[in-house]
């Protein structure tokens, strides 16, 4: 717990102390030198009670009395706070190959439409975590940044589609280098990120960029999509892609270069051609890779000392009107001795 000053501009009211103590010294040098004046001070001292010891008594609990006062203005409180329960979390970036390969019909309807199968019912099972979402083909481009809301990301999906990215070309390392930006000192959770790709590439130094991932902290999976027989390749014009020579081309699951960037990536390669067991596959090793976080801890209320030190004060000045008492009666009962 610690100490809060609620009204700590009264803390100027300190600067009183310093000079109250000069004003005692002032005090003591002037009453010496008048009991001086007087005679010789040990007769003195016998003659009028209270000048010694007793004097300086009162001025320590006087003195205490003004610190414990300006102290109980400042109103000093400890904050009474409850901290949430950790909850499991995450941050997951799913990077979707966006290339015109993926049209293929090889995983019904085609690649991409299995994609975007696997990929909405994946945001809809994950629970207290973050979600984003990066496409690429021969570039890369953020689609979905982290969020909590899965339901907005979710509603992005239905828009993934080849046009996102007219130049043509799959280079998964600039889409790597891209999911890493999505993670930062903020990051809540352990990171994990999954590739949807039929595992085409056309970047020689992808590894390079799963490495650097992997030295972050970031898990890397892949989840292949196609299969290895392959496909030709349907454009969304109805028509089949052709090669220069107008012969069809033919595409297929490229699943070793998924294999090889999960093995570097410190992740597991996934066959999708189920897309029920695939999700169970993704919300697995989410799950895993989730750590138990805490929200910071909540203010509930405030447990106020002023009332203590109000009390330390008046203690203070009782005890110093006790000692003017006693001073009083030694000087009425010196008083009766001399009459007497």
């Amino acid at each position: 717990m610690n100490l809060q000053l609620e009204s700590s501009g009264y803390a100027v009211l300190f600067g009183l102390l310093p000079l109250l103590s000069l004003l005692f010294v002032a005090h003591i040098f002037w009453r010496k030198r008048s009991l001086r004046k007087l005679g010789n001070p040990l007769l003195v001292s016998k003659l009028i009670p209270g000048s010694g010891v007793r004097s300086y008594g009162r001025f320590c609990l006087l003195f205490s009395a003004v610190a414990l006062t300006v102290s109980a203005l400042l109103n000093p409180r400890f904050p009474q706070t409850v901290a949430p329960p950790a909850v499991p979390t995450a941050d997951v970036v799913f990077v979707v190959d966006v290339s015109v390969s993926m049209l293929a019909t090889d995983a019904p309807p085609n690649r991409l439409a299995k994609t975007r199968q696997i990929l909405a019912q994946s945001l809809a099972t994950l629970d207290k975590c973050r979600a984003g979402i990066v496409v690429y083909a021969a570039q890369a481009y953020p689609f979905v940044p982290l969020t909590d809301d899965l339901a907005v990301a979710a509603s992005f999906v239905p828009a993934i589609q080849p046009g996102l990215i007219w130049q043509q070309g799959t280079k998964v390392g600039k889409a790597i280098e891209t999911a890493t930006f999505y993670f930062s000192s903020q990051t809540r959770g352990n990171r994990v990120v999954f590739i949807l790709s039929d595992g085409e590439n056309h970047d020689a130094g992808f590894e390079e960029e799963v490495r650097k991932a992997a030295a972050k902290g970031i898990s890397v999976h892949t989840i292949g999509i196609g299969t290895e027989a392959g496909s030709n390749i349907e454009l969304e014009s109805g028509k089949i892609k052709t090669d220069a020579a107008g012969q069809p081309v033919r595409t297929r699951l490229e699943a070793g270069n998924l294999r090889r960037m999960a093995e570097t990536g410190r992740g597991q390669y996934w066959p999708g051609v189920s897309t029920d067991e695939t999700v169970r596959f993704i919300a697995q090793r989410v799950e895993a890779a989730a750590l138990s976080v805490g929200a910071p801890p909540e203010v509930t209320g405030y447990r106020y000392l002023f009332q203590w030190l109000v009390g330390a004060a008046l203690a203070c000045l009782l005890f110093e009107m006790l000692l003017l008492a006693c001073k009083k009666s030694a000087i009425s009962t010196q008083n009766a001795n001399v009459k007497s």
